[in-house]
């Protein structure tokens, strides 16, 4: 055979190769329409991450006709499918989100006493990494007075960053030293008066601090001395008699509840002991499975108050020998949960109620004097929450309405029956308000302002 021959037969046997090649991969495509660029991409965590960057090509295909599902979470390390999908063609790969990064490190220099067990991040001036990071010493600390330190920081994944800084230690002589500003506090108050003692040491940032407050005398109006000793890490020792002027608080809110016990009672106790703020309940006969809410409310220095037992106004206000066997029945209920009958009242409506008419003429007027002949004291209030409009007030609302009120003396009417639960919620940011504005929370008691309402209408007086 010719050489011309040989090439024309190798050139045209290429030809069909290459021709049954192309129909090869063709269908081949035809069948894997996807092609991705790799079937493990790394990401970096917290990195952003769309999966479709790794779309190489789509064959007979737009793109915009690949379906992609996934569950990556980019903020967690790991291993996560993902699935392109065109009709009833799926292709999956693996996405590693992974940690690489050591974090980034900025030391400082630190000085101290010789006594201090010193800790790593005593030098870290900071430290950024995308997952929790630990400090260690690379070699220990030694007893010198001064040396040089290696800091490591290491994330979680492993990645290191170390550094060098200098560590120096001093002989302590230097006492602490205590401020000795007046602190002011009101009676009937239980200060924490560490809160208000400021100690600073040249080398200790924590010294002790002991409080001898037995001679000051919360209960009575007057000037007292408390007497502060701190104590550094050295031994170095301080001590100072401050100033403590106790005063009749200028602006009061007395948070009141009315138509418990329920299961929020226990909800408002634990609201009232976190913020140390007193209240009054003005309890009910209603619903007695929760009467141990009473006595917690006593034993934790609120007041107890009476409402009514029933709470029916066509009961109640029946008549005043209707209303007064009412409220000995609730007056019973409570000395035998507490031990004491309450003298505190608060009429159903509240003085100014319009409903007891209904029943009874001119019934209010009546009662205004006779509960004072029988030795009790009624209080109505001057700032509502407004959550007896309905049983769904939104907390906010709540929160908008108790806090308009600029009085320096207030009684805040609130209900923590079982349908007030947007109440609960609204206490804390209420109480947060007063005390911001300077208020402290009191429990009514004999030295209480009378705050009633004008009889027959709605204008409140505080007597």
């Amino acid at each position: 055979m010719t050489n011309k021959k040989r090439k024309d037969t190798f050139g045209n046997g290429l030809i069909a190769f290459l021709f049954i090649c192309m129909i090869f991969l063709m269908g081949y495509a035809f069948k894997n329409p996807i092609l991705l660029y790799s079937t493990n991409p790394e990401v970096e965590i917290n990195h952003e991450y769309d999966p479709k960057t790794n779309i190489q090509q789509v064959f007979y295909h737009s793109d915009s006709s690949v379906q992609v599902s996934s569950d990556i979470d980019t903020k967690r390390v790991g291993n996560y499918t993902v699935t392109y999908q065109i009709k009833d063609y799926k292709k999956t790969c693996t996405v590693s989100v992974k940690d690489t990064k050591a974090p980034k490190l900025k030391v400082k220099t630190y000085t101290t006493d010789l006594k201090e067990d010193v800790k790593p991040n005593s030098f870290v001036e900071s430290v950024e990494d995308d997952s929790k990071v630990t400090l260690s010493f690379k070699n220990k600390v030694i007893k010198d007075e001064k040396q040089t330190v290696t800091i490591i920081a290491k994330d979680a994944y492993g990645n290191c960053t170390m550094k060098d800084t200098t560590l120096t230690l001093k002989k302590d002589t230097e006492k602490p030293v205590i401020s000795t500003d007046p602190i002011h506090v009101y009676t009937d108050s239980k200060p924490n008066y560490k809160s208000y003692i400021e100690v600073t040491d040249n080398l200790d940032l924590n010294p002790k601090i002991k409080i001898d407050s037995s001679k000051v005398k919360t209960k009575k109006e007057g000037t007292y001395k408390l007497t502060v000793t701190a104590t550094d890490r050295s031994g170095n020792k301080a001590k100072k008699k401050i100033s403590v002027v106790v005063e009749e608080p200028a602006k009061v809110v007395y948070l009141t509840f009315d138509d418990g016990p329920s299961e929020n009672t226990d909800k408002v106790l634990k609201i009232l002991k976190k913020y140390d703020a007193k209240a009054t309940f003005f309890v009910t006969g209603n619903n007695q499975k929760y009467n141990d809410s009473i006595r917690k409310a006593e034993k934790q220095g609120n007041t107890i108050a009476l409402h009514t037992y029933t709470h029916d106004y066509a009961t109640v206000y029946s008549s005043t020998e209707a209303y007064f066997n009412d409220l000995q029945q609730i007056s019973d209920m409570v000395k035998q949960i507490t031990g004491k009958a309450p003298k505190y009242i608060r009429f159903p409506g509240g003085s100014s109620n319009m409903v007891s008419a209904n029943y009874s003429q001119d019934i209010m007027s009546k009662l205004d004097s006779m509960v004072h002949e029988r030795g009790y004291e009624y209080f109505d209030w001057n700032c509502s929450s407004g959550d007896a409009a309905s049983n769904s007030v939104p907390a906010q609302t709540i929160v908008d309405n108790s806090t308009n009120c600029n009085y320096d003396q207030i009684m805040l009417l609130f209900h923590d029956s079982s349908p007030k639960t947007s109440t609960v919620e609204a206490l804390p940011a209420i109480i947060e308000n007063y005390k911001n504005r300077g208020y402290v929370f009191k429990a009514i008691s004999d030295d209480t302002p009378i705050f009633h309402h004008g009889v027959n209408n709605w204008v409140t007086k505080i007597i």
